[in-house]
C-alpha cells in the first residue's frame, strides 16, 4: 500500500472502508470490481475483517496484497469495523473517508465523483445511489427523506445530486473533519442504525447530506437473520422474530428505535417510539403465530394474500 506520508502536498488521500464478516465469495467480489475500476491503486482500501472464519482475511491479503487488512475480534458488528478503519484512516492522515459495504458494486468513476463533490461543497457529506438489480429499476440505497417522522428512501433523479435528510449507510463519503467536529461513530447502536445515527451527529453539526446519482452502484441481493428478505419464510423456531426485538445489532430492536428517534427528535421521538411499537407488535405477534405453521403453508397464505391484494387493486 502508498504510505498517505509520501503522497504531495494538497493531495486527497482518500480511504475506503469495507466492513466484511464471512462473506468471502461477496467480498472478493466487490474488491475485484474496485481492482478492474483502478480503485485500488488510486486509493487506500482498508478491509475490516471482524473475525471470519472463512477464510476471508487470508483470500484478500493472497489476491488483492494492496488492500489494507485490519482484524476484529468477532463483536465489532458495521458500526466497530467502520470505527476501527476510521481510527486507521485518520491516523494515516485521511482528507475522505469512504463507507461501503462488500455487498455493494460500485461503477467506475463513482469515487471520483463523491470526493470531487466534497472538495467542493465543504460541511458535507455524501453517499451513492444503488439498485438490486442491472435494469436500475429497484432502489436498493441511497438519499432518505423524513415522513412523518422517519425517513423514507426516495429516488434521485438519474444523472444528478441532491440533498436529502438522511443517507443509508451502504456508501457514504465523508470529509476527515467530520471526525474532527463531531468524533468517531459510537458503538450504541452496533449494527444497524449506526450509520444513521452518526450522520444525524453530523448534521446536527452543521453537515448538509447530499445522495448522487450519476453513477449506479448495484447491491448484491442476500439474506440476513436480523433483516429477512420474508419474516414469513424466514427459517428458525417461530419466536425467533420476537426474540430480535431484544438484539441490539437488529432491525426490529427497541434499542435501535429509541436512540434513534429521540437522537433525532428529542421529546417528539419518544412519542413516534410508542406509536411504532403499537402498531408493530401486533403485526409480530401474528407473524409469529404463522410461523407455527411449515413453510408450505406459510407459502399458501401469502399466495392468497397477494391475490386477494390484486383483486382489491382491481376492483
Amino acid at each position: 500500500m502508498k504510505s498517505a506520508s509520501n503522497l504531495p502536498e494538497n493531495t486527497s488521500s482518500v480511504f475506503i472502508i469495507i466492513p466484511v464478516h464471512n462473506r468471502r465469495d461477496i467480498t472478493l467480489q466487490c474488491l475485484k470490481t474496485l481492482y478492474q475500476n483502478g480503485d485500488l491503486e488510486s486509493h487506500e482500501v482498508v478491509v475490516v475483517d471482524d473475525g471470519s472464519t472463512d477464510g476471508t482475511a487470508e483470500a484478500v491479503q493472497a489476491s488483492y496484497p494492496l488492500v489494507k487488512v485490519l482484524y476484529g475480534n468477532g463483536q465489532l458488528w458495521w458500526t466497530g469495523a467502520i470505527e476501527k478503519g476510521m481510527r486507521y484512516a485518520k491516523q494515516q492522515g485521511a482528507t475522505h473517508i469512504i463507507w461501503l459495504n462488500d455487498d455493494c458494486l460500485v461503477p467506475e468513476g463513482t469515487f471520483q465523483n463523491l470526493v470531487k463533490f466534497i472538495d467542493e461543497h465543504p460541511q458535507s457529506i455524501i453517499g451513492g445511489q444503488g439498485y438490486s438489480d442491472d435494469t436500475y429499476t429497484h432502489l436498493a440505497f441511497g438519499g432518505k427523506y423524513l415522513n412523518r417522522g422517519y425517513y423514507q428512501l426516495s429516488r434521485c433523479k438519474e444523472g444528478t445530486t441532491s440533498p436529502c435528510d438522511m443517507l443509508s449507510g451502504n456508501l457514504v463519503c465523508l470529509p476527515q473533519s467530520v471526525i474532527e467536529i463531531v468524533g468517531f461513530p459510537k458503538t450504541t447502536l452496533p449494527h444497524y442504525g449506526g450509520d444513521t445515527l452518526y450522520l444525524i451527529q453530523a448534521r446536527k453539526a452543521g453537515f448538509k447530506l447530499f445522495v448522487d446519482a450519476r453513477t449506479a452502484p448495484i447491491d448484491i441481493p442476500g439474506n440476513s437473520d436480523l433483516q429477512p428478505v420474508s419474516w414469513m419464510l424466514e427459517d428458525g423456531e417461530p419466536f425467533k422474530i420476537i426474540k430480535l426485538i431484544f438484539q441490539p445489532q437488529s432491525i426490529l430492536s427497541w434499542r435501535v428505535w429509541w436512540v434513534l428517534l429521540t437522537s433525532d427528535h428529542g421529546i417528539w421521538g419518544s412519542v413516534l417510539f410508542i406509536l411504532k411499537y403499537f402498531l408493530l407488535l401486533p403485526k409480530l405477534a401474528i407473524i409469529t403465530s404463522l410461523r407455527l405453521l411449515p413453510i408450505p403453508a406459510r407459502k399458501q397464505v401469502m399466495l392468497i394474500k397477494k391475490r386477494t391484494t390484486a383483486d382489491n387493486l382491481d376492483c
